[in-house]
């Protein structure tokens, strides 16, 4: 059987317990959690989640340091860091946050077209005509074409993209960013290059005449 990547922070863990002299009771009385699973995930046999982790460092008084953590107090307990150390944002898009909503703001800035696929089934209520979403049953298909974008006013809440769109008239929709299944970018075509200046033809030289000199 092969060994757990995690097995050697766990084997870890087990050893300053016994070196601090705790039995499985005592250290679920310290980290709130329970008797069995903790045990179970000490061993090894039950996933350690991030939160046990940091309850069971707090109780073991470990240090960042002895965590392999950077970017704090290496000597301070991770029970006296504040609870919420300022974190820096990371400079580009968040890869764990709302993956629509970004690609579709960052279509809006930079003032590209649009194509929109979304799940049909959960655009009910939108505000989008039923008639629309009885055409389209699966999948509803939208082109937002970026010369429009100030009459869709569209506005990016959490939840969802409310904007302007235009069917058989001006309707004021909802779109829940969970309904959302693909945003593709629709670039510009390029204007095609001018055409090249032929250079002139070269000049002829004149034609030999004679002249009668009296």
């Amino acid at each position: 059987m092969a060994t757990r990547p995690s097995e050697p922070l766990l084997a870890f863990l087990r050893d300053t317990v016994r070196k601090k002299g705790l039995n499985t009771a005592e250290l679920a009385t310290r980290t709130g959690l329970d008797r069995s699973k903790l045990k179970q995930r000490l061993a090894g046999q039950d996933d350690l989640t991030v939160d046990d982790l940091i309850a069971l460092s707090k109780a073991l008084e470990l240090t960042p340091a002895e965590l392999g953590l950077t970017g704090v107090d290496a000597t301070t307990p991770l029970a006296e860091l504040p609870a919420e150390a300022p974190v820096e944002p990371a400079p580009g898009p968040d890869p764990f946050g709302n993956l629509p909503r970004q690609i579709i703001e960052q279509g809006f800035a930079l003032g590209v077209d649009l194509f929109l696929v979304l799940d049909t089934k959960l655009l009910t209520g939108s505000g989008i005509p039923r008639a629309v979403l009885e055409e389209q049953r699966e999948q509803l298909r939208l082109r937002m074409e970026a010369r429009w974008f100030p009459q869709n006013k569209a506005r990016f809440l959490d939840e969802a993209m409310v904007c302007f769109l235009s069917f058989d008239a001006l309707y004021e929709c909802t779109l829940p960013w969970e309904a959302f299944r693909s945003v593709t970018f629709l670039l510009p075509a390029e204007a095609p290059p001018p055409p090249r200046a032929e250079p002139p033809p070269p000049s002829r030289p004149a034609a030999p005449f004679l002249r009668i000199v009296k």
